[in-house]
């Protein structure tokens, strides 16, 4: 199957519909229901939480009418968001200069970059820094 047509598919069966996304904010915005299927996971949970303890009923309420306004956004960010996704290359695929990137440069946190740098500048020797320091057993 071609790559193109593949990630079509795959958009057509993860796209939201702004049509589902108002009737849903329709029947069930009071419960952000509406937010849940447009990606905004935790402020659709927020609103739940709200309406059911009954503590923001009157912010769930202007919150409700300012989603009328919000909903195509949030839809169209989620699609946005989709195609991001599914057109973002695979790690260790090649970059835009055809060199193929290496997967771990890709997850190094700075704490792993920072003892890597260390290592090389002690030529990789285990020594110990310090008498209390176990790390470089």
């Amino acid at each position: 199957m071609d790559d193109n047509l593949y990630k079509q598919m795959m958009f057509e069966e993860n796209r939201k519909s702004k049509a589902v996304a108002y009737l849903l904010w329709l029947f069930t915005g009071w419960f952000g229901v509406h937010r849940i299927y447009s990606g905004n996971t935790k402020s659709g949970v927020t609103q739940l939480v709200l309406t059911l303890t009954g503590v923001g009923f009157v912010v769930v309420f202007f919150w409700w009418l300012l989603d009328f306004f919000l909903v195509p956004g949030m839809v169209n960010d989620h699609n946005r968001e989709t195609l991001a996704m599914l057109n973002a290359p695979a790690p260790g695929a090649p970059d835009q200069s055809g060199a193929p990137r290496d997967r771990r440069e890709v997850e190094l946190d700075p704490k792993r970059e920072a003892m890597l740098e260390d290592l090389r500048q002690t030529g990789y020797r285990k020594q110990r820094r310090n008498d209390y320091s176990r790390l470089y057993r």
